[in-house]
């Protein structure tokens, strides 16, 4: 193990899916983790921190004796500012290896306000002199269980507005996995690896695979951008956001930005990623009454 995480890392944004998929692995491997988030919560059995990243001082607080830390960053409207006041947190504190979940192919003439947000924070990363690693992730597989599987339950169907667009979506499993290599080994520092699962799926394979997991016909609607966001609207979702998202799915539609695949999860991992045919089969209990 890597000299440096013989001290707790810090896990910055630790509640959500990569969270709570990352932490129970780190954990399991024998990494002291501490949670940190607003509120200061547990996250798979790691202790909660309260730490605010818009505050300076705050963070000062929760990095003192930490040699590590992992960060992810919700998509909210100061997202680079957060990063930004992480990265130099941590140059302070003598942070000697730093972990930063960012997004797949994120390039800063992304049409896209989520995607194009990313890379002035991996540039941050890059230019701070912490040794580090860069994980950008594809669209996971869990998304389907987390955010439709209701829907698929009830309709049989998948609504989403990506048209024919293919992509290759990551099982969080081995994201975990891949992000316990790269704190691990230090072959993978100073790296950035844009994470894709091993196919580049049609959404009307995606509901195949579903419905032949659950033993039952599941079909792809394809919606308009429109309606989609005003379907999240109605549901609540605060209005920037639900731009934001509706706006990433037509630019992953309209550019093929999702649908590459990559080897980098395979070298990470040292195995093959695993297929979206056998996450349906691991999760058919999320897509049954």
């Amino acid at each position: 193990m890597n000299p440096s995480l013989s001290s707790p890392l810090l896990f910055l944004g630790a509640p959500g899916l990569i969270g709570n998929h990352v932490i129970p692995a780190f954990a399991e491997t024998g990494v002291p983790v501490l949670a940190g988030s607003r509120r200061g919560l547990s996250v798979g059995g790691a202790p909660g921190v309260a730490v605010d990243m818009r505050d300076r001082e705050s963070l000062a607080r929760a990095m003192r004796g930490i040699a590590s830390v992992a960060l992810v960053i919700s998509d909210v409207v100061d997202m680079e500012s957060l990063g930004l006041n992480v990265v130099s947190a941590a140059q302070s504190a003598g942070v000697n290896r730093l972990l930063w979940f960012s997004s797949f192919g994120a390039k800063r003439e992304n049409q896209a306000r989520f995607s194009r947000r990313h890379p002035v924070i991996d540039e941050a990363v890059r230019a701070s002199g912490i040794p580090h690693t860069i994980l950008r992730p594809n669209f996971f597989m869990q998304d389907f269980t987390a955010f439709y599987a209701e829907t698929i339950r009830t309709t049989g169907t998948i609504f989403l507005p990506l048209g024919d667009a293919r992509v290759s979506h990551l099982d969080l499993r081995d994201l975990a996995e891949a992000a316990v290599a790269a704190l691990k080994d230090d072959p993978q520092l100073n790296c950035t690896f844009d994470l894709s699962g091993p196919q580049a799926l049609h959404t009307s394979e995606v509901a195949e695979q579903i419905g032949s997991a659950i033993g039952r016909p599941v079909r792809y609607q394809p919606i308009t951008v429109a309606a989609m966001e005003a379907s999240l609207r109605d549901a609540g979702m605060d209005s920037w956001f639900a731009a934001g998202l509706a706006e990433l799915y037509a630019w992953v539609r309209d550019s093929g930005l999702a649908g590459e695949v990559t080897d980098a999860t395979e070298q990470l991992l040292g195995r093959k990623p695993n297929s979206f045919r056998q996450f349906a089969i691991d999760y058919r209990s999320a897509f049954l009454d």
